[in-house]
């Protein structure tokens, strides 16, 4: 993303903290720099690693308070995958995820198709937004041979 675009997320993000009576603190805003910049849907781990460069006294269990919290500000999702490590997404627009088998990289993909889908539900379910995920390979991972 361009830098330009994230830093009118993380303003928008400070603004929200301000309006909910959320610390902004350095070390919040920088882990959503760090995410918000990011197109790789990012593990706690991969961010943890990138917000040390800029702050080394960051511990991973506050990226992990971090995450936890700007999800629940809505500025965040968690997004299910196969697999141990969590991944994350600033990006909160209506789109879909591509997971590769191989390689578990997630990259976004918009299908307007999918959003025309009528949703069935329970009487007693009110559905918001549907998610898909379409796992498979990646193109480098189908251009490269399998590892044995």
């Amino acid at each position: 993303m361009s830098s330009q675009f994230t830093g009118a997320m993380v303003q928008r993000f400070v603004d929200l903290c301000r309006d909910r009576g959320t610390p902004a603190t350095p070390q919040r805003i920088e882990i959503y720099r760090a995410l918000a910049g990011s197109e790789a849907h990012p593990t706690p781990e991969m961010l943890y690693d990138q917000v040390r460069l800029s702050m080394p006294s960051m511990s991973l269990a506050t990226v992990y308070k971090t995450l936890d919290t700007l999800v629940a500000l809505g500025v965040a999702s968690e997004i299910a995958t196969t697999g141990d490590a969590k991944r994350y997404d600033a990006n909160m627009e209506q789109h879909h995820h591509l997971v590769c088998t191989q390689c578990h990289s997630i990259s976004d993909f918009r299908a307007p198709a999918f959003e025309r889908i009528p949703l069935i539900a329970p009487e007693d379910f009110t559905p918001e937004f549907v998610s898909i995920r379409v796992h498979g390979l990646c193109k480098k991972c189908k251009a490269s041979p399998p590892h044995s």
